[in-house]
């Protein structure tokens, strides 16, 4: 299976990140160009379906969609446009909240978002036309080679943005994106300024646009940044599908100095405008398991993110023995698996590893796995007169 999904040089690309894009993932899932909806095969819950539309997807609980409900999904095009969210319970919040504060961090300085505070209100003005984004529509940030700016000027370039989560429709939560910039200037960037992301229909952008964005307070001279913005819930009313129902955004509109405070020799390459789903998506990332040791045949959580919208597979290295956890619940955030039940007599230390199901794989974390817990023996009641 490692070889099968490229490991080595994903994760040797992980190192310097953009995975997804540098190994073009998002042309491994059928109807990613456009192949018939036919060709996916489904599996049968009941009278409930889960689309099987990707290469890697493990075993799934028979349980699974009944802690679950359809909903349309606001990320990539090449995974479903309407998929299976969890209700929100008590895994999902533990996913959700781990990301505040991660105890461990796996991704390289560089993909790290800065947390900033949110941004001044937008004064509207008539956007330049914007220079395509290098490489790929929403961008890239390794490998693009920096703008040459004279001593004592500016120049502040939006690199690439990527689709994290797509919030929750339970907490009114909408949708986040990481964006990338650099300043390419050889001196630092010491006033404050605002990255901001619009939403609308088409690509006009309107004064009144539903928005969010973060205040940079500066960057250092050469230096790349990243930033998650997490647009408001209404964004999802923005666009209608044909049955009324919300629909996927038309734009996404990404401003770097959204005010223009800082004065710099070339403003073209400060923004975008993007349709939402061309946005690829943030390379998956493990952070924590809970617990991080397990009796085999328990349930175990895992928070990180880019994990997608629907069941990928958990891959388990345990003494020689690739196995497959089973899947009990799985968001963009978190994965809800249950250990194979296996004989063993003592503690033994295994890897697990979370993959996409594009194939992406996060990085490996360390579980230890104890002999499964004996079931209780329950006594037949005793006869009446019985000693």
């Amino acid at each position: 299976m490692a070889r099968n999904l490229s490991l080595a040089e994903q994760y040797r690309m992980y190192q310097q990140g953009d995975v997804t894009r540098r190994l073009a993932l998002h042309g491994h899932v059928p109807g990613a160009t456009g192949a018939a909806n036919a060709t996916y095969l489904e599996r049968l819950h009941g009278d409930q379906r889960i689309d099987h539309r990707y290469h890697h997807r493990g075993p799934i609980s028979p349980a699974y969609t009944a802690s679950c409900f359809r909903y349309p999904y606001h990320g990539p095009r090449y995974f479903a446009s309407d998929c299976w969210y969890p209700h929100w319970a008590g895994w999902v919040d533990w996913s959700w909240r781990f990301h505040c504060d991660p105890w461990w961090d796996p991704r390289p300085l560089w993909c790290r978002p800065v947390v900033y505070v949110s941004c001044l209100p937008w004064v509207w003005w008539e956007c330049p036309v914007w220079i395509p984004l290098p490489v790929v529509p929403s961008g890239t940030w390794v490998d693009v080679e920096p703008v040459v700016v004279e001593p004592q000027r500016f120049d502040i370039q939006l690199l690439a943005v990527r689709f994290v989560d797509p919030g929750h429709p339970d907490e009114k939560l909408g949708p986040r994106y990481r964006i990338w910039f650099r300043n390419n200037s050889p001196e630092s960037v010491d006033r404050p300024f605002d990255v901001l992301l619009l939403a609308a229909d088409d690509e006009r952008l309107t004064a009144d646009s539903p928005r969010a964005g973060v205040r940079v307070t500066g960057v250092g001279a050469g230096s790349t940044q990243s930033v998650d913005v997490r647009l408001p819930f209404e964004v999802y009313q923005v666009g209608r599908n044909e049955k009324g129902g919300p629909a996927p955004l038309g734009m996404l509109h990404v401003l770097v100095d959204a005010n223009r405070e800082v004065p710099e020799l070339f403003e073209a390459n400060n923004g975008t405008r993007i349709a939402q789903t061309d946005v690829l998506p943030v390379d998956p990332a493990a952070f924590e398991l809970k617990p991080n040791q397990a009796p085999a045949g328990g349930e175990v959580l895992v928070a990180g993110e880019g994990f997608g919208p629907e069941p990928g597979r958990v891959l388990i290295h345990l003494g020689g023995l690739e196995m497959d956890g089973e899947i009990r619940g799985w968001y963009d955030l978190g994965v809800r698996l249950a250990v194979p039940l296996l004989p063993l007599a003592g503690p033994a230390e295994a890897e697990l590893i979370v993959v996409r199901g594009d194939g992406a794989a996060a990085n490996p974390l360390k579980l230890t796995v104890t002999p499964p817990q004996a079931e209780p023996i329950i006594l037949p009641p005793a006869l009446p007169g019985s000693e």
